[in-house]
């Protein structure tokens, strides 16, 4: 298992999104018990970066969080804040449990998804999160050649005569 530098030594030596901006929530259905957030939307150092939260408005019980996963490139869903068992059927989407992967747009070069949540007794989210992604890659990462052209113009100049001067 990698220790936390590692981790962080390793998410700096690859291309990755480092921040998403813009963020729009177009819910369609949000339970009346739950309130939906964007988050900061910056790359934290151990490489996680957290786009939207669903929570319960009294703070209490499962709330979710919307996570980029740099790898695939695609929005995953978690749930916190209940039981071991009730988080491994979310993953799942078992026992009344779903919304751990999204659904993004036909267009992959817009970053829209469809989030659906769902617990055993009803819907906690549904609708379309838009966001936009800011790349960041290592200078190991990038291959170039920097060329220089330089253009020199002369011009001779004649001294004034020693007859000129006096």
């Amino acid at each position: 298992m990698k220790d936390r530098q590692q981790k962080i030594d390793q998410i700096n030596q690859r291309g990755r999104v480092a921040k998403v901006s813009d963020v729009e929530i177009h819910p369609t259905i949000v339970h009346p018990d739950y309130r939906s957030e964007p988050c900061d939307g910056v790359l934290s150092e151990t490489g996680k970066l957290e786009v939207l939260k669903v929570a319960p408005k009294s703070g209490h019980g499962p709330y979710f969080i919307a996570r980029w996963d740099q790898k695939p490139e695609h929005l995953d869903i978690d749930m916190f804040g209940t039981t071991k068992n009730a988080i491994k059927l979310f993953k799942a989407a078992k026992g009344g449990y779903s919304g751990h992967h999204t659904r993004q747009s036909a267009d992959l070069n817009e970053r829209r998804f469809h989030i659906r949540i769902e617990i055993p007794t009803g819907t906690i989210f549904d609708g379309i999160v838009k966001f936009f992604n800011a790349y960041v890659l290592p200078a190991s990462a990038l291959n170039m050649t920097i060329e220089s052209n330089v253009t020199v113009q002369t011009r001779v100049t004649r001294a004034a005569s020693k007859s000129d001067t006096e």
